[in-house]
């Protein structure tokens, strides 16, 4: 008995021995919160408070009302006329409820800036680039722009990388027609791709391979054709859609062809300039972890681009929602006929001999010029506003002259009372 109750007093001494430890220690690192709870003081900011409505209400006097301050100078402030600002916010209103309008004023935006060329586009485009450059059949030039990709994951690095480059990027193919129009985007190819790889992905050839494709035939040196062609560098492949230029010509026939094929294709190259200039979050690299958002930032700068385009009265084409489309049945992928349509663009002899049959006609036509599309065979008389683009740049360089002038005479007045 007295083994059992010395061992039961040893137990419950040691138990409050423990308690008493556990709650000193408690109350030490409890003190020690505290103090430094009381060190340190409160870093957090306290709010401040903003007048956005007041910060609304400048901004509209500024820009928006009839007689604003800054009227002559929204153009430099926004890329874009002020009427065609006030019908993109319009149409987002009408088509997103987040932007709080009740009616939607167009709800065909994409249908109508992303859209394909139509039979008529086809022809006006014919007409226009054989007069611009002598290239019968032409329906624009094809070519990638990169996008450099700062926000790139690390894990991706390799894959959208090159050897060329140094910095992760992010491949645009596009085709544009001479008034810079973009008639086709595809955005998303990796930046280790290269023209001829990234060539494979878009949907460009799609229609062709399917049979849902509207050709119009064209004659180049007295030889019928299916369809037209577009412009292209010498890296693209051989194909019966492509009109590459030689790579060292010796004849004067050839050297005529070279220069009037690299002239005509630096369309697609001016558009990607205006494009880039126009968008400076095209300039720097993108910040985003996401490509289906990049998609989406890219898509809507295109958007943008040939909506201005066509407010300024540059198109060739102009957009005709009431246009009839012929229904053409396709064929199923993997047929007899896809396997032949496939066949038929790849076919490198039709691509030898448009390029021949167009050197032919070239020099002819440099032998005897043909009559050269003004800008105003572009246009009808009635559009006034046809040489807006010119008319706005000019006044933006004047309003530039005019603040430089006041700026000068201001530092002059500064320096006269010191």
């Amino acid at each position: 008995m007295s083994s059992s109750s010395s061992s039961d007093s040893t137990a419950v001494e040691e138990a409050k021995y423990i308690g008493s430890v556990m709650a000193k220690t408690v109350a030490y690192y409890q003190n020690r919160l505290d103090e430094t709870s009381r060190a340190q003081p409160n870093l957090r900011k306290s709010p401040l408070r903003r007048n956005h409505e007041a910060e609304h209400d400048r901004l509209i006097e500024d820009y928006f009302v009839d007689d604003a301050v800054y009227a002559v100078k929204f153009r430099r402030r926004f890329r874009m006329r002020k009427e065609l600002f006030l019908r993109i916010v319009g149409d987002l209103e009408g088509r997103f409820p987040y932007f709080q309008w009740k009616m939607d004023a167009r709800g065909k935006k994409g249908q109508q800036y992303l859209r394909k060329p139509t039979i008529n586009d086809i022809h006006q485009l014919y007409t226009v680039h054989e007069g611009k450059h002598g290239f019968p059949g032409m329906l624009g030039s094809i070519e990638c722009m990169h996008w450099i990709w700062s926000l790139c994951p690390n894990a991706w690095c390799c894959q959208y990388m090159r050897g060329d480059h140094k910095e992760p990027m992010i491949i645009l193919v596009a085709i544009a027609s001479h008034d810079l129009w973009i008639w086709h985007a595809f955005f998303g190819p990796t930046g280790a791709n290269n023209d001829i790889n990234s060539l494979d992905q878009p949907p460009v050839f799609n229609d062709i391979y399917l049979g849902k494709s509207h050709d119009v035939p064209f004659q180049a040196n007295g030889v019928a054709y299916k369809r037209g062609y577009y412009l292209t560098d010498g890296i693209y492949p051989p194909l019966s859609v492509f009109v590459k230029s030689f790579t060292c010509p010796n004849e004067p026939k050839r050297k005529k062809f070279k220069e009037a094929q690299e002239s005509a294709r630096k369309d697609v190259e001016r558009a990607f300039g205006v494009f880039k200039r126009r968008w400076q979050v095209l300039t720097v690299g993108a910040r985003s972890y996401e490509v289906k958002r990049l998609q989406h930032v890219m898509y809507a700068c295109i958007i943008l681009h040939n909506m201005i385009l066509e407010d300024e009265r540059r198109t060739i084409c102009r957009y005709n929602e009431n246009e009839v489309l012929p229904n053409v049945e396709g064929v199923a992928v993997g047929t007899q006929e896809y396997r032949v349509n496939r066949k038929e663009v790849h076919n490198r002899g039709i691509h030898q001999t448009l390029r021949a049959d167009l050197l032919e006609h070239i020099y002819r036509a440099h032998i005897q010029p043909p009559h050269e599309l003004s800008h105003d065979n572009l246009f009808d008389e009635s559009d006034e506003d046809s040489e807006m683009f010119v008319e706005s740049e000019d006044s933006d360089d004047e309003s530039d002259a005019e603040e430089n002038d006041a700026d000068d005479q201001g530092d002059d007045e500064d320096d006269d009372s010191e």
